[in-house]
């Protein structure tokens, strides 16, 4: 697999974060050469939910952080689209906009950067 990763640490980590109520764990689904897991992380204020998927295989990975209340606020993924964007294939969804993300696609390093963010809209919302 293309990253070695513990899902039990990532739950950790996001029960540990401070804008962080509940992590539910939807899906862990682990077979020999592929991992996929889906987690929804309730945040404070109750009404920002923060769901997060991630698709390890020995082939490739890819993760999706989906801020959203009753509608999408913003999205993180790395989906193989929008091959002019730097930093392709990762990027952000956000209103209208699409543009180039500073994730790398390493979810300890990546969750600080969308925490950062979430927090940020949270407050100016």
């Amino acid at each position: 697999m293309p990253h070695k990763f513990d899902i039990f640490r990532i739950i950790t980590v996001l029960k540990k974060n401070s804008i962080v109520s509940n992590v539910e764990t939807l899906l862990i689904d682990e077979i020999e050469h592929r991992g996929f897991y889906k987690l929804r992380c309730t945040l404070i204020p109750s009404k920002f939910k923060l769901d997060i998927k991630y698709i390890n295989t020995e082939e490739y990975f890819l993760y999706s952080y989906q801020l959203y209340t009753d509608k999408a606020i913003a999205r993180w993924d790395n989906e193989p689209h929008y091959p002019d964007l730097n930093n392709y294939p990762h990027h952000f969804h956000y209103k209208d906009n699409i543009g180039a993300s500073l994730l790398s696609g390493n979810p300890m390093q990546d969750l600080k950067k969308v925490y950062s963010f979430v927090k940020e809209i949270i407050e100016n919302i």
